[in-house]
């Protein structure tokens, strides 16, 4: 028998190609869904593993016919995205992401109609993936175009996008945030805020989880503000929701409990209940280590990062010793983080350096004090260079701390520089938003006219000394009458 009698007719061919495809995609969708699914439960590296094959499959079908696939395949890399998102390998979700927003463009413009809520909806999730990477003035930018677009699809069917409207919102606010624009952000947040209290009043079961997020948000914001009472209402309603969230579903909403007991212990202290906050701050960590001990690429960053709160809570109670070995363990844990993922991690490494400093400071171990806080200043100078406006604050402050270390080791002249570039940068903060750095200011003079008069400069301490104590006039002015 002939080859050519052993081939199959053509018709057969295309038949048997036509179900391969049909195959194809459904197995992808159903990895699609799947590594959804496996994220929504915290199993984030079989999520991603789900997601790179769901995305290798559609794009064979993308080879064979890139008119129908194309749209799947934009969906199937956003899902990627979140994936690597999930497990902080946010420099590769941000490449899926923009590729992603890149089909969705082109879909967009050939037909605007189905695809406008999906490009809104992976615009979000990109401005998401430039803030993790500290992009903060670039992720600002896609928020508000994503916001437009959804606020024009809202106005067309408020039913079916007012969610993402809020969604988007929250992280529009977290942008505003990360750029101190605290009162904008502000608004935002509780316009987010409200519009989940409405989704939730018609259906509790599926919004409740985006109230308690977009309140925590809400009670940042009010924080930055220092508005500390209204923050910790908000964050207590927050708790409670993921409380009662946690019952039923431990697995998904543990980390968000973990994560808002943080922030309300921070309120807490703000409020000058230590031993109130020190209590929340701990059962924040205890969660955390509980979730390290499970998944440790995604929960790392959050113990380190409560464990730098705890540190705050046992150093205001005067726990010095007890505070300085827990910020040790979390200066280990940046450590190891910014090592793998500098961009995401160095200004964390630098904060959390600057607050070791002041436990090292607490026990009269000035020397070491010092070396812990140079690094912090090395650090903030180097993301000073990257980004002016979201560190310059950081820098001024670490500054100041600086200053006092070297002056407690008796360099008074060393200690002289620093205190004046300190006090020169808050200068330029205080044109910029008077409210949020005066104290700051008020407080660096006072600390420059200290070292001005070890130095005998006694005419400067003084001129200094008034400074500060005229500034200090304003704040009791700017503060609000209750």
């Amino acid at each position: 028998m002939l080859l050519s009698d052993r081939l199959m007719p053509s018709s057969q061919i295309e038949c048997h190609n036509s179900r391969m495809i049909l195959i194809k995609k459904r197995i992808a969708l159903f990895l699609g869904k799947t590594s959804k699914y496996l994220g929504f439960i915290c199993r984030f590296t079989e999520a991603l593993d789900t997601a790179i094959d769901a995305v290798w499959l559609v794009r064979s079908l993308v080879d064979e016919d890139p008119a129908s696939y194309t749209p799947h395949l934009a969906d199937q890399l956003s899902n990627l995205g979140t994936a690597f998102s999930k497990l902080n390998r946010h420099t590769e979700s941000l490449g899926v992401d923009q590729i992603s927003v890149g089909l969705y463009r082109s879909l967009v413009a050939e037909n605007p109609g189905p695809y406008t809520p999906d490009l809104a909806r992976q615009l979000g999730n990109l401005g998401a993936d430039l803030s993790d990477l500290n992009q903060h003035p670039e992720s600002l930018k896609v928020c508000q175009e994503s916001i437009g677009l959804y606020r024009s699809l809202v106005a067309e069917n408020s039913a079916s996008f007012t969610p993402d409207l809020a969604r988007q919102l929250g992280n529009l606010g977290v942008g505003l945030s990360n750029l101190n624009q605290h009162t904008e952000s502000l608004t935002v947040h509780q316009e987010s805020v409200s519009l989940y209290r409405s989704l939730v009043a018609e259906n509790p079961a599926s919004y409740t989880p985006n109230l308690a997020f977009q309140l925590g948000n809400l009670g940042i914001e009010l924080s930055n503000l220092n508005r500390h009472a209204e923050s910790l209402k908000v964050r207590q309603e927050s708790v409670g929701l993921y409380r009662s969230l946690v019952v039923e579903n431990p697995a998904s909403y543990t980390p968000d409990l973990a994560f808002q007991l943080g922030n309300m212990g921070a309120d807490l202290s703000n409020l000058n209940r230590h031993t109130k906050s020190l209590k929340v701050r701990q059962e924040s960590v205890s969660l955390y280590r509980s979730l390290v001990a499970e998944n440790p690429a995604s929960f790392t960053p959050g113990l380190a990062h409560q464990l730098g709160n705890l540190g705050i809570g046992l150093s205001n109670l005067n726990r010095h010793t007890e505070s300085l070995k827990v910020r040790q363990e979390s200066v280990g844990l940046y450590r190891s983080l910014a090592a793998e993922n500098p961009a995401s991690y160095t200004p964390d490494l630098a904060c959390q350096l600057g607050n070791l400093g002041i436990d090292l400071s607490n026990l009269s171990q000035h020397a070491e004090s010092l070396k812990v806080r140079q690094e912090s200043v090395g650090l903030y100078r180097s993301l000073v260079a990257e980004n002016s406006a979201s560190y310059t604050p950081n820098l001024a402050f670490q500054l100041g701390n600086l200053g006092i270390d070297i002056s407690n080791l008796n360099r008074h002249a060393e200690s002289l520089m620093v205190h004046q570039e300190s006090v020169e940068l808050y200068r330029s903060l205080v044109v910029e938003n008077p409210a949020s750095y005066t104290p700051h200011l008020a407080r660096r003079l006072h600390d420059l006219s200290i070292i001005l008069s070890y130095m005998g400069r006694h005419a400067e301490s003084q001129a200094a000394s008034q400074e500060s104590a005229r500034l200090s006039i304003v704040i009791w002015r700017m503060e609000p009458i209750c």
